[in-house]
C-alpha cells in the first residue's frame, strides 16, 4: 500500500464515512482490467481506519432473460453481507433493432448523499464518473465536509483527478478479487 494511501486512512482516523458505490461505473472496469473489489476487504480495510457507517452499492439489475442476468445475481450474493445493495431496473432501449443497455445510478447516488451527509464526515464515491463533480461542490463547499473518489485510474475522469481521489489499481492486493467467483 503507497504512502498517498497510508496518509488518506490515517486522515479518516475517527471520521464518521459513507460509502457510494457506482456498479456501472465499476463493471465497465471490471471488464477492463480483470479483477472487481472483494467488499469483504474493502469493508474491513474502512472498519479497521474509520467509522465506517455503511456501503452502499447502486446497481441496475438486468432481465431475467437477458443473458448477464445470473451472474449479476451471483455477484450481488457474494456482496450482499458487505453492503446495501440499492437496486434499480436495467433500461433497455431499442436502437436500430437492437437493445442499448443503460444503467445510470448517478442520481440515486446524489440523493443518497444529500439525504445523509449531515451524518457523515467524509463521502467515497467509487466511481470515475465525471458528472458526480457538482456533488463534490456540495459535499466540500456547501456541507463542508470532506468526499473522496476511488476509481481505476484509467477509467477515472480527468476533472476528478483535481480532487481528493485514490486508485483502485494502488491497493489491488489489499481489496482485489479475481472475477471468477
Amino acid at each position: 500500500m503507497g504512502t498517498k494511501i497510508k496518509k488518506l486512512l490515517e486522515f479518516l482516523k475517527s471520521k464518521k464515512v459513507g460509502v457510494f458505490c457506482d456498479d456501472s461505473n465499476l463493471y465497465k472496469s471490471y471488464q477492463k482490467y480483470g479483477w472487481r473489489v472483494d467488499f469483504s476487504k474493502f469493508k474491513k480495510l474502512l472498519e479497521n481506519h474509520c467509522d465506517l457507517q455503511f456501503i452502499n452499492y447502486y446497481i441496475a439489475i438486468p432481465n431475467k432473460s437477458d443473458a448477464v442476468f445470473d451472474g449479476t445475481k451471483r455477484f450481488l450474493e457474494k456482496i450482499r453481507p458487505y453492503v446495501t445493495v440499492k437496486e434499480k431496473k436495467l433500461k433497455y432501449t431499442p436502437v436500430a433493432g437492437k437493445f442499448m443497455k443503460k444503467a445510470d445510478v448517478d442520481v440515486e447516488i446524489v440523493l443518497d448523499v444529500m439525504r445523509y451527509i449531515d451524518a457523515l464526515d467524509v463521502v467515497i464515491i467509487l466511481s470515475g464518473d465525471s458528472d458526480l463533480l457538482e456533488l463534490k461542490n456540495y459535499v466540500v463547499k456547501e456541507k463542508g465536509k470532506n468526499i473522496i473518489f476511488c476509481a481505476f485510474e484509467k477509467n477515472m475522469a480527468w476533472e476528478l483527478k483535481y480532487c481528493w481521489h485514490l486508485y483502485l489499481d494502488d491497493f489491488k492486493k489489499e481489496i482485489g478479487m479475481d472475477l471468477r467467483f
